[in-house]
């Protein structure tokens, strides 16, 4: 299948998920957008999030929740990675420099909460 053929596929596949076509088009590539049942808004050629920023709003007031959420995934997805590696590793200087990591993450994390809530 073409890359094309492959686009209005996944844009069908959305429509009949429930996903509305927006009159709004991706800034990357041109390709229209979609808002899901989250309220997302989503663009199926990217494949990824769209953040909208309406007239008269503040580009910061926007991203800043989904730079926190992305952070927290980050951080999350680091935290469970290096649990994995400490759950098999045998040398115990390695488990020493992952236990460390692990505290860092998570105090960073704390950190991250802290500064999300101000």
């Amino acid at each position: 299948m073409d890359a094309e053929r492959a686009k209005r596929r996944k844009m069908a596949d959305l429509l009949k998920s429930g996903a509305k076509m927006l009159d709004l088009t991706c800034p990357e590539c041109g390709t229209p957008l979609f808002q899901l049942k989250s309220g997302e808004i989503y663009c199926a050629n990217c494949d990824k999030r769209v953040v909208v920023i309406k007239e008269g709003e503040r580009e910061g007031a926007v991203v800043k929740p989904l730079l926190w959420e992305e952070l927290e995934d980050t951080l999350l997805m680091k935290l469970k990675e290096t649990n994995e590696r400490l759950r098999t590793e045998k040398d115990p200087d390695e488990l020493q420099r992952l236990v460390r990591i692990i505290f860092s993450l998570l105090e960073t994390f704390e950190n991250l909460k802290k500064a999300k809530s101000d």
